[in-house]
């Protein structure tokens, strides 16, 4: 019984998660910046991708009355590249910046932290999925959003970290390094965060019953 509740749960979380709020918000910004980049017309093509950015989150918040936390996202991921691309010239400079960038996105994952809801769990809360209500109501639903949280911010400052630590290598060594491990820690931290929580709801079903169970015979008592 468990499996199959934990199993239909992870099924409606993939497939309300906003993969189209992610794709608008996120990956074409990034996509015309990476273009005009490679094509050495970085500004033109970042001052499209930030206007994309905001007309994105606009009528986003138009039409939903929510966020689209991607776009923000991508503001302050392309803003910081374009910081790089004027810092180029310096490979120390261009160095820092890159780390600057990844550790100020961890901070904020970290800062979030703080809050009654943490930054990924507002994503999953946008995502309006069928999560059983026990599961909603019980410490268990936000603790599993605050260890992804947790984890995405230690990733970037630790690569933050990194960057650092090559300070003696040259810029190709360090743009290699960041180009190649900046998308795959994406794509892991992405498949991370939609399979961690269910993982972590199912192996704690027991306790989240027992809890609900708990509330409803205080609540029979009062």
């Amino acid at each position: 019984m468990t499996d199959k509740k934990s199993g239909s749960t992870w099924k409606s979380f993939k497939e309300k998660f906003p993969w189209k709020d992610m794709f608008l918000g996120f990956l074409i910004p990034k996509m015309f910046f990476l273009y005009g980049a490679r094509h050495g017309m970085p500004f033109l093509w970042g001052a499209i991708a930030l206007a994309w950015c905001v007309g994105v989150f606009y009528l986003h918040q138009v039409r939903t009355h929510k966020a689209n936390f991607f776009a923000v996202f991508a503001v302050i991921m392309i803003v910081a590249r374009i910081i790089v691309v004027i810092a180029g010239k310096s490979p120390r400079m261009y160095l820092y910046v890159l780390a600057l960038d990844n550790f100020v996105v961890g901070v904020v994952f970290m800062v979030s932290l703080l809050f009654k809801r943490s930054l990924m769990q507002m994503f999953a809360d946008s995502a309006s999925a069928q999560i059983p209500r026990e599961i909603l109501a019980s410490a268990y639903y936000a603790k599993a959003w605050r260890i992804v949280t947790f984890v995405w911010a230690i990733v970037f400052i630790l690569f933050a970290l990194v960057l650092v630590l090559l300070k003696a290598c040259n810029l190709r060594i360090v743009g290699l390094v960041d180009m190649l491990a900046s998308w795959p820690l994406m794509v892991v931290l992405f498949i991370f965060t939609l399979k961690f929580p269910a993982w972590y709801w199912k192996n704690n079903y027991a306790r989240i019953k027992a809890g609900d169970a708990c509330s409803h015979e205080e609540e029979v008592e009062r």
